[in-house]
């Protein structure tokens, strides 16, 4: 069983030079009663986390993809709407208080 410090030790760079972050290993049930772990990764803060199962192939690329993806749809996430689409909801708003 991986501890927490091993899979810092063995993976946190990879993690790191993708914008991410380790957050703790999953230990779930996996086929044929054999026990599976998942690194619980995601962004820095917290803001989305995922689990990657340790025992793919080529697991640093797998996890440089996987955390690329996520800090990309994060950065989506947190970029404020269209201007031109914010000021319409708030021209809407506006109007229907009065």
């Amino acid at each position: 069983m991986t501890s927490l410090a091993e899979a810092e030790s063995r993976f946190g760079r990879t993690v790191r030079s993708a914008g991410g972050a380790i957050f703790g290993i999953e230990r779930c049930l996996s086929i044929g009663s054999r026990y599976e772990e998942k690194l619980q990764v995601g962004t820095p803060d917290g803001f989305i986390k995922i689990a990657v199962v340790l025992s793919q192939p080529d697991i640093d690329a797998v996890l440089r993809e996987r955390l690329a993806e996520v800090v990309k749809r994060a950065a989506a996430m947190r970029t404020p709407p269209h201007p031109t689409l914010a000021s319409y909801f708030a021209s809407e708003a506006s109007a229907r208080r009065r």
